[in-house]
């Protein structure tokens, strides 16, 4: 059974990042799926919230970062080191690699985890923005599989990771605030 779904990322892999290049996808691939566009991505939507959303908006802020802290550690500092994958790039031969191919392991895209966690909470918190942000993080993910260095089932499983990831910050939230005002309200009566 592994040996099936290893030989159908290789297949999608060359699907997606040979069959599938074009000038256009070489050309803006790169760009969205540097690390620096990822992070002034979100982090303008981020401070946007912060300085012009109020309370609300601020402690959007804050959860994002809450959710960005928790995905990068999930993804890179704990299942990265653990499955050790290597990158396709480093891999498979006669891939369409568009950057370079970084020493770092392939499993679960750290790229998607953030992305896709980010858009979780927006999702949540902003919900008539949500196809926006889940679009986005859709489009980055999918880079990392068109720039050559991540197969589709990292890409797959960051997006389900990062999503857990949101979904956990946005229950540890939900009790955080009813105990608030369990505690408010024994305040009240005592």
């Amino acid at each position: 059974m592994l040996e099936f779904i290893v030989n159908l990322d290789n297949q999608l892999m060359y699907f997606l990042n040979v069959r599938l290049a074009n000038p256009v996808f070489d050309f803006a691939m790169p760009i969205i799926t540097h690390e620096w566009f990822v992070r002034i991505f979100f982090l303008v939507f981020a401070l946007a919230a912060a300085i012009f959303g109020g309370k609300y908006g601020r402690i959007t802020a804050l959860l994002l970062v809450l959710t960005v802290i928790l995905t990068d550690q999930a993804s890179s500092g704990i299942i990265k080191p653990l499955v050790g994958r290597m990158r396709p790039c480093k891999t498979l031969e006669g891939l369409h690699v568009l950057i370079d191919c970084s020493s770092g392991k392939s499993f679960p895209s750290g790229h998607a985890t953030n992305s896709f966690g980010q858009a979780a909470i927006w999702a949540w918190r902003y919900p008539k923005y949500k196809w926006f942000f889940i679009i986005s993080a859709a489009i980055i993910a999918l880079s990392r599989i068109f720039v050559g260095v991540h197969y589709s089932f990292d890409v797959l499983a960051g997006a389900i990771l990062g999503t857990i990831c949101g979904l956990i910050v946005f229950i540890f939230w939900t009790l955080a605030k009813r105990i608030a005002v369990a505690n408010k309200a024994l305040d009240k009566r005592a």
